[in-house]
């Protein structure tokens, strides 16, 4: 709803001017009086009433002065000028100030009615005028930014760049383009988007969003925004993201930082080729930066038949010969040489996928026992081709290959080992523990180790630490002594929040709630 001031040094007149007519009907309400000039202008600037009934003749300030100070400080609404005299003097003045409505006192009350509803319809008009522009403003922004993206921008003959990046908000001293996906590729989207990450770090007027090409796009404008990204990424490379946080599913591939606008699409396209060579992105990595591409542009090694019978030889004899540490050297330069080469990811995969597949037959056929070690092709097939990561794909062949070693010796396999490692995590479930730290303490990868940790628990790593850390937490809540956040603390969550969320999850109850549960229990069992 619109409002009014009324503005008359007659409190008598401004009485009669607010019951005259039914304001609320004609989608009004008034908002505030004034007796002079010098307070109408001040409630003019400060609550920006729709519309200004105005005497002229006022103590303090003038009224044709007030309404050129108030349009001088940016004011843009209607003002109805009242005045007693029927010369029409001060008309002209006015209009220079845009306005065109004069009504002479007395007030006709017929008349003042009109010319509210004539003001009604023409601020309906430009609002939908306003909105309609926007819209446009809108679409066409959106149309330029994917052409600068894309690199198909074409400004047109009568049109200046600068004029049309100007007229869609989109100019600016500088710009970065950024590529946001999930990080977790096996888990659902996220509610939550990378304007909400951001938050903490810019306005949302900083950067300009678009989906293209399947992407998530961002465009950083001016080197104030790009300042900002860059705190952005400072910031949150320089700590590890707790598991369930909104950051350890973000994944961002940014270009370099280019001055022209035409040259937006060369940002772009640095950032989608890094998300392209995302699989060889070191374990944890949730950013790639277009530093990443110096290195790549001077790769020169291509995948041969050659090359996988050299790797698949050497890693087959090793293995025979139980020289694990050989083994996971080989590992290594393999996947140094990986990361050289000009082929497509598909095609690394599939190398991969050859290499272990020739592993498996020769093993499997000298040493029978060791057959049962191994999925099946069609198994180890889709491991490797589903991989996101070559990392992945490398911890799974040194897992595979300690277990071949493990077993050709005559390791007693490992369910002994499993008990070792129940036994750390009861003794040390107060410490920072991941499933990256523990895994090589019993000589496994991450990726497997969890996989045998699941199929001899039956739980998952976290899970049976969350599971023994809440047990521990419901033992230190009957000590009333000890705060909530002590208590997290000291079963080794920094985070008491995240504690309190993880004990809900598996008692029912808060912590708070749990400990008011155990104080009744006692005083019952006092009782009785």
């Amino acid at each position: 709803m619109e409002t009014v001031l009324i503005a008359d040094d007659e409190e008598n007149i401004r009485e009669g001017l607010k019951f005259i007519m039914d304001w609320e009907s004609l989608g009004f309400k008034v908002c505030a009086e004034a007796a002079n000039g010098e307070e109408a202008l001040r409630q003019i600037l400060e609550k920006n009433p729709g519309i200004v009934l105005l005497d002229l003749h006022m103590p303090k300030i003038h009224g044709i002065d007030v309404i050129r100070m108030a349009r001088e400080q940016g004011y843009q609404g209607r003002f109805i000028i009242l005045s007693g005299y029927s010369d029409f003097s001060y008309a002209q003045s006015a209009i220079r100030y845009g306005v065109t409505n004069y009504l002479t006192k007395p007030i006709d009350e017929d008349e003042l009615q009109k010319t509210v509803e004539q003001i009604r319809s023409d601020m309906a008009k430009e609002s939908a005028k306003q909105g309609n522009i926007r819209r446009i403003t809108t679409k066409a922004k959106d149309v330029v930014l994917q052409e600068l993206l894309l690199g198909t921008h074409d400004p047109g003959e009568n049109d200046t760049p600068d004029a049309e990046l100007d007229a869609v908000q989109l100019k600016a001293d500088a710009y970065q383009v950024a590529v946001y996906e999930t990080y977790h590729t096996d888990r659902e989207q996220p509610e939550y988007k990378i304007q909400d990450l951001l938050g903490a770090f810019m306005k949302p007027d900083a950067y300009e969003y678009c989906e293209l090409e399947k992407r998530q796009v961002l465009l950083f404008r001016g080197k104030n925004a790009i300042r900002q990204f860059q705190r952005f990424l400072d910031h949150y490379e320089k700590k590890p993201f707790q598991e369930d946080s909104p950051l350890d599913t973000m994944f961002l591939a940014y270009g370099s930082i280019i001055e022209r606008a035409d040259h937006i699409a060369r940002s772009y396209d640095e950032a989608r080729r890094l998300c392209e060579r995302r699989f060889f992105c070191a374990e944890g990595a949730h950013t790639f930066g277009y530093q990443e591409l110096s290195d790549w542009q001077e790769r020169s090694e291509q995948i041969t038949q050659e090359r996988l019978h050299v790797f698949s030889s050497r890693l087959i004899g090793y293995l025979q010969a139980c020289s694990i540490d050989k083994a996971h050297e080989t590992l290594k330069e393999l996947e140094q040489y990986l990361h050289l080469v000009t082929d497509a990811i598909p095609e690394v995969r599939l190398f991969l996928t050859d290499l272990f597949l020739q592993i498996k037959e020769q093993v499997s056929r000298t040493y029978p026992e060791c057959e049962e070690l191994f999925d099946s092709n069609s198994e180890i097939i889709e491991f490797i081709g589903n991989r996101f990561y070559l990392y992945e794909i490398m911890q799974y062949l040194e897992t595979q290959s300690r277990e071949i070693v493990q077993r050709i010796r005559g390791h007693a396999g490992a369910e002994s080992t499993m008990q070792d490692v129940l036994s750390y995590i009861d003794h040390n479930f107060q410490s920072n523990l991941t499933l990256e730290e523990v895994a090589p303490l019993f000589g496994y990868n991450s990726v497997y180790f969890g996989k045998v940790f699941s199929k001899s628990t039956g739980n998952s790593f976290n899970s049976y630490l969350n599971e023994r850390r809440v047990e521990e937490a419901k033992k230190l809540l009957a000590d009333d002594h000890l705060k909530i956040y002590e208590i997290a603390t000291r079963i080794g969550y920094s985070d008491v929040d995240y504690f309190s969320k993880k004990f809900r999850s598996q008692v029912g109850l808060s912590p708070a709630d749990f400990r008011r549960q155990l104080r009744v229990q006692r005083k019952q069992r006092q009782e009785t």
